[in-house]
């Protein structure tokens, strides 16, 4: 079976689709959470997110390298020891968990594909790769490896979540929606279905039904950052900024909140406001890389630049 695991494309700011939850999500903030009603009229919402995603992406600390992370890391390294005393499709399965838990995804992606080697029918192997090709940025390729992992658990809500995502990403948002009821018909407090429901009604400029969705999923889980995100966007979509600002601060964390804010003004061309916004956010979370690459960019376009 397909376990309940945590991988959101997904975090502090806005997500275009979330997983099922569980320890694989990255705990920094990244701006691919959020987006806007009014992107600049030559970028659709999905565009101008994916470019805050690539831009958010460069400004991360870089990773230790995979060699020194498996002799530092306890978890990955116990991961490793089993997957040499015993290599099932199991263990590998598991050390590719403990690479996803640090981003090191071709190596998960190795030991994901010995597991589906050994056990053709591991549906969670299956699962986990097409997640991999999805965050990535190439659904497409990871769309045969989610077929096959719903094909293989048709009963996992989780799986045809995930189908949703690579879909949606490509697109094929009626699609995604009907996996994301499907796995919401499978399991009712699947919050994480919910919250890719909000999403793509977001995209497709159903705010109420959006929000609806939204509300039903923090109901659920109400530390779900996405979904809290989402559901201020999609009061972004209806034009009700001010409750959207409120649903942001709502969060508690205050940081992430001046952050989202600052993707919003920026989506909707008032850099001079955005910049404040990001420069808020560093002044309450001194570090916050995020932030500075945003308000640098934010600058530049007040400034009259173009998109790099």
């Amino acid at each position: 079976m397909l376990k309940r695991v945590v991988v959101c494309v997904a975090v502090a700011a806005m997500s275009t689709a979330c997983a099922a939850r569980g320890p694989a999500r990255p705990a920094e903030p990244l701006a691919p959470e959020v987006g806007a009603s009014g992107p600049p009229p030559h970028d659709s919402l999905e565009t101008f997110i994916g470019k805050v995603r690539a831009r958010s992406a460069r400004a991360r600390p870089p990773y230790s390298s995979a060699q020194t992370v498996e002799a530092s890391d306890p978890a990955l390294a116990a991961a490793l020891l089993r997957v040499a005393a015993r290599p099932t499709a199991e263990s590998h399965r598991a050390a590719a968990g403990e690479y996803v838990r640090l981003r090191i995804l071709d190596k998960a992606h190795e030991h994901l594909s010995a597991a589906v080697t050994i056990d053709p029918r591991d549906a969670a192997a299956w699962d986990r790769m097409a997640r991999i090709w999805r965050d990535w940025g190439f659904p497409h390729l990871g769309l045969a490896d989610a077929s096959r992992a719903v094909y293989f658990a048709s009963a996992s809500p989780v799986a045809h979540n995930t189908l949703g995502t690579l879909l949606q990403a490509l697109g094929r948002r009626p699609e995604a929606r009907a996996q994301y009821e499907k796995a919401l018909q499978l399991d009712a407090t699947a919050a994480y279905a919910l919250n890719n429901l909000c999403y793509g009604w977001v995209l497709d400029g159903q705010a109420p039904e959006a929000a609806w969705a939204c509300r039903r999923a923090l109901q659920l889980e109400p530390d779900l950052e996405a979904a809290r995100n989402n559901l201020a966007l999609a009061y972004v979509t209806s034009g009700d900024l001010e409750v959207a600002e409120q649903v942001f601060a709502s969060g508690g964390e205050r940081g992430r909140a001046q952050y989202n804010l600052g993707i919003v003004h920026l989506a909707r061309r008032q850099y001079a406001t955005a910049v404040k916004a990001f420069e808020a956010a560093q002044e309450i979370r001194p570090g916050f890389r995020a932030a500075e690459a945003m308000a640098r960019h934010a600058r530049h376009r007040a400034n009259g630049g173009n998109e790099p």
